[in-house]
């Protein structure tokens, strides 16, 4: 609002930010993240997370073992979700507890939720993440978007990898020296029925796959949670929705989903307005030429050094919120990426994992640790035998950050896995010759 008084035509101004609004992929991802935050909140009624409580408590899992099975559950939680910060949020309140009082170390406790939730989210085809970094990073050629099962071939084999070294850490290290259990607090977060609502997840994730339709995904696998939910007695019809006639309120699991929502919603409708208004003005296309014109900027190793400082100095800049981030850098880093023939999938993942290395969880400024640690004061009031972690100790605790910071590195120093742009006449011969 205040550059308005910086232009020189205010009608032009707010023409073009209304035009930014209207974007197709803009309203689309919109619209996806509605969806998504209906089918979250399914999934925290349906007591997901105290299915996998109760399946810990059932085979006797405590301190590491016990901390893998709350990464797994965080990360199917997540995965299911598509929404890393409402997945962190469902998690905590889940495992935090019962993890704590089996055994697990409180920091160590934090970061594997953490961890969860991101390894989740990585692998995840309907992850607000991905649906929006696919509609900005392009083929310089024909201007289509990255592919979903292109860019998810090429990630989820090394966000496996960055998983696996974490569980066996988790698994080796995650203990404390005394456990406080309490069977009776224990009892209070497992439900054996919530493992019914696994079902949903998995029809979003293969229909995601099969058909590389978000929207077509997500409302079947609200329709199938409902379906299950009901009849497994998990909820009734009054907590699908309820109209309140005294406050006039409607409320339930398709209204609360929504407004869940509206935050992150209304921030990206602005924030659109805002891409739209630089690119108009012209000033990442100078900035972008400027950067592109620099020969070693042109090279692979180049563009994604840029590309990787980039995104990390605004996820830092963001406080670590991973999809404003990636809105307002995707665009630049799309630039870059067309100067050096990098793939869009390629670039799709990059940007991803860079996000949700350690420039997002930074102690200082970072809406997780933040985010997590209000929580947990929250849950220290009704359980006061629980600690509070310092932000410091949940910094160098959350090892999945740290080694897909080391990752992200090798990727960009020694080339692991890059992939170029194919040329679309090769494509398209191909496909005549299979016909």
């Amino acid at each position: 609002m205040l550059t308005s008084f910086l232009c020189k035509n205010r009608k032009q101004y707010w023409q073009t930010t209304i035009n930014g609004l209207a974007n197709p992929g803009i309203a689309k991802l919109i619209f996806v993240f509605l969806i998504i935050g209906i089918f979250t909140k399914l999934l925290i009624v349906g007591k997901t997370g105290e299915g996998f409580v109760w399946l810990g408590l059932t085979l006797n899992l405590h301190g590491g073992s016990f901390a893998v099975l709350a990464f797994c559950g965080t990360a199917i939680f997540s995965l299911g979700s598509g929404v890393p910060f409402a997945a962190l949020f469902a998690a905590t309140t889940v495992f935090y507890v019962p993890g704590v009082l089996l055994g697990v170390n409180p920091a160590i406790m934090v970061g594997t939720i953490i961890g969860g939730v991101f390894f989740g989210d990585g692998v995840s085809p309907n992850s607000q993440l991905t649906t929006a970094v696919l509609q900005m990073e392009t083929h310089s050629i024909t201007g289509k978007s990255a592919d979903l099962v292109k860019m998810l071939r090429q990630q989820v084999k090394w966000v496996c990898c960055v998983a696996a070294v974490t569980i066996i850490y988790l698994f080796l290290f995650a203990s404390k020296n005394s456990t406080t259990q309490s069977s009776t607090i224990l009892n209070k977060f497992a439900n054996p029925a919530g493992m019914w609502m696994l079902i949903p997840v998995i029809v979003v994730a293969i229909m995601c796959i099969k058909t590389r339709d978000i929207i077509a995904s997500l409302t079947t696998g609200i329709f199938v949670g409902l379906f299950v939910g009901i009849f497994s007695g998990l909820f009734s019809f009054s907590d699908i929705i309820t109209l309140n006639a005294k406050s006039a309120t409607v409320t339930g699991i398709f209204a609360d989903g929504i407004s869940s929502m509206l935050t992150i919603s209304t921030s990206t409708i602005f924030l659109s307005g805002s891409i739209e208004i630089m690119q108009k003005s012209g000033v990442i296309t100078l900035f972008s030429d400027w950067l592109t014109s620099k020969k070693f900027i042109q090279t692979p190793i180049g563009a994604e050094i840029v590309t990787g400082l980039g995104m990390g100095m605004v996820s830092i800049f963001q406080c670590g919120a991973l999809l404003p981030g990636i809105l307002l850098y995707g665009d630049l880093a799309n630039r870059i990426g067309h100067t050096s023939k990098i793939s869009p999938e390629r670039r799709s993942y990059m940007l991803v994992a860079i996000s949700m290395s350690i420039t997002g969880i930074l102690p200082i400024n970072s809406i997780f640790i933040m985010g997590i640690l209000g929580q947990i004061r929250s849950l220290n009031a009704e359980f006061s035998s629980i600690s509070v972690p310092s932000a410091n100790s949940i910094f160098f605790s959350t090892l999945y950050c740290w080694i897909m910071t080391i990752l992200c590195l090798c990727w960009i120093i020694f080339g692991w896995g890059r992939s170029f742009e194919t040329n679309p006449k090769s494509n398209l011969i191909e496909d005549k010759v299979s016909n």
